[in-house]
């Protein structure tokens, strides 16, 4: 995913049957449906079927009666392992790069439903998704954690950091996105995200 021409290669490879889909989970699949390169978002429109993708609205419409099911913490904290801790911390589990989730546990169920699954309405200050560019040609894509007017620090989704000096960089762009992928209700029933619900309102052990 670090140059143009491997991230081509990747969905070529996914076109041709030799890779699956599957394997990409929801940050890599977004950076490749919304790549700076025309040929690899194009190619990933296809191979990853995100052309008929519902808009954001009719998503969180269909998982509204998500809201009147009772949902189970316990299970949750699988659904959290599974989708969230990649990115995002509660108490012991999870990697920091984006928000704490410790935050979100008084917020109601309605606007949890929105920002999981349409991160994209509320981008909170310092999370906002760049694309950065090498002189190398090597591409990286990530948080800006910390900048000096020498260089920067770019923090990945895999929560790995890389400081970068400014003379190093071809380009730097935001990508006026959200870390957080769109799509995570592909990998979530309407059970699911009642029991995710639950475990980020619960509240925090003392």
């Amino acid at each position: 995913m670090s140059r143009e021409a491997w991230s081509f290669a990747l969905a070529q490879e996914i076109q041709g049957g030799l890779i699956s889909p599957t394997i990409l989970d929801p940050v890599r699949k977004d950076r490749l449906l919304r790549h700076a390169s025309a040929r690899v978002k194009e190619l990933a429109a296809k191979v990853l079927n995100a052309g008929a993708t519902a808009s954001r609205s009719k998503v969180i419409e269909d998982f509204r009666p998500a809201l009147s099911l009772n949902g189970d913490a316990g299970r949750g904290a699988t659904v959290h392992a599974k989708l969230c801790a990649v990115c995002h911390k509660l108490g012991e589990l999870g990697n920091d790069i984006g928000p704490n989730l410790q935050s979100v546990a008084a917020h109601p169920p309605e606007k949890l439903i929105v920002s999981i699954l349409d991160p994209n309405a509320s981008i909170e200050p310092g999370y906002l998704a760049y694309s950065c560019t090498l002189v190398g040609g090597e591409e990286l894509y990530g948080i800006i954690a910390a900048e000096t007017s020498n260089s920067l620090v770019l923090k990945m989704a895999d929560g790995k950091t890389q400081t970068i000096l400014r003379s190093e960089i071809a380009s730097l762009r935001s990508a006026n996105l959200s870390l957080m992928p769109e799509g995570l209700e592909s990998g979530m029933s309407k059970q699911d995200l009642a029991d995710l619900i639950a475990f980020l309102r619960k509240p925090a052990a003392k």
